[in-house]
């Protein structure tokens, strides 16, 4: 029988690519009916902190696409099998009605312990970047927080986990899987590593060096979802990198300064060098690009060293075919004895 799935146009990369444009599109578009409710409940509460309507304007909003990938998954059913591997790990054939009975069957590692693995792993890493960057001399950071702008910081680190996860559902979610249907896993990775990056192309102080950063960090973000099994461990290291150097360290967050954190820019000091980029920040500059390259070749070399390099080869009709199992859509899969 022929494999319906594989004749599917939306397997095409360019339509993937095009889905994905759309659907940002429609996040511009529907921004503006969002705020309509939203001012009408916060309105209530009062004239609201410059620092809250700076995490609403940049961080809130982007549940959106969140609510468009999730219907949009629901409504084309061959999307379906996407949300599983948004699911905690074991949950995927309990949810029935998210996820049809099918072959596919992701790695899941979706669990608290990876969430937060993810999350001390971006704390760190934009910690090493920050510091290099003050020891070298292009940064001073002072500490200006009181207590009282603690729920304000606990609001921003939701709202940055929001931002954050909703990339990540789009880019290492929908976009890494659809393309891996028919496509080898590391045209997945380079092309959704590569999108990621230019979709921030227009991001004020924006420099080559910054663009290569975020494609390299797509790349690793993506190289860490396969080789973990877990969406959760990458939401958590983005979340965590953005809040760390938006709302600890008060520096640029790909162009975006916030309106509060634990530490602030001596602006009078900073300089921009290959530790620093005084537009940008620490996306724009070289320990950037030294820790997500290191990430990549670590990450490479386990998986040679465990016998799971193949699998960068490897799409889901090709693992159908060899398994002799059902695609993704339920029809058959058999493969010929020689």
């Amino acid at each position: 029988m022929k494999n319906k799935l594989k004749s599917f146009k939306g397997n095409n990369i360019i339509w993937i690519v095009l889905i994905v444009l759309i659907m940002i599109l429609m996040y511009f578009m529907l921004s503006a009916l969002f705020w309509i409710p939203f001012d009408i409940l916060t309105g209530s509460l009062g004239e609201l902190p410059p620092a809250v309507v700076f995490i609403n304007e940049y961080y809130t909003i982007t549940i959106i696409p969140v609510l468009i990938l999730v219907l949009y998954c629901l409504i084309v059913k061959k999307n379906r099998f996407i949300l599983r591997s948004f699911l905690p790990a074991g949950m995927g054939k309990d949810h029935r009605m998210l996820v049809e009975e099918d072959s596919y069957e992701p790695t899941q590692n979706n669990t608290p312990k990876m969430l937060l693995l993810g999350l001390l792993s971006g704390l760190l890493a934009n910690a090493a970047c920050v510091g290099c960057a003050i020891a070298h001399g292009d940064i001073k950071l002072y500490f200006d927080f009181s207590a009282s702008q603690f729920p304000i910081l606990l609001y921003g680190f939701l709202m940055v986990f929001v931002q954050s996860s909703s990339e990540e559902l789009w880019f290492r979610g929908f976009m890494y899987e659809r393309i891996n249907i028919h496509y080898p896993l590391w045209v997945a990775i380079l092309v959704n590593g590569s999108f990621f990056g230019l979709l921030h192309i227009f991001n004020d102080g924006m420099t080559v060096l910054a663009l290569f950063n975020i494609v390299l960090c797509g790349i690793a973000f993506s190289l860490l979802r396969w080789y973990t099994g877990s969406i959760w461990m990458v939401m958590g290291l983005h979340t965590m990198w953005n809040f760390t150097q938006n709302f600890l360290f008060g520096l640029p967050n790909s162009g975006l300064v916030s309106e509060v954190s634990l530490f602030h820019l001596d602006a009078a000091n900073g300089i921009s060098s290959l530790t620093y980029d005084y537009s940008f920040g620490v996306e724009g500059a070289l320990p950037t690009a030294v820790i997500y390259t290191s990430i990549t070749i670590v990450i490479l070399l386990l998986a040679k060293k465990n016998g799971r390099f193949g699998e960068l080869n490897m799409s889901y009709e090709k693992k159908a075919a060899l398994a002799g199992t059902r695609t993704t859509d339920g029809n058959s899969g058999q493969t010929q004895a020689p």
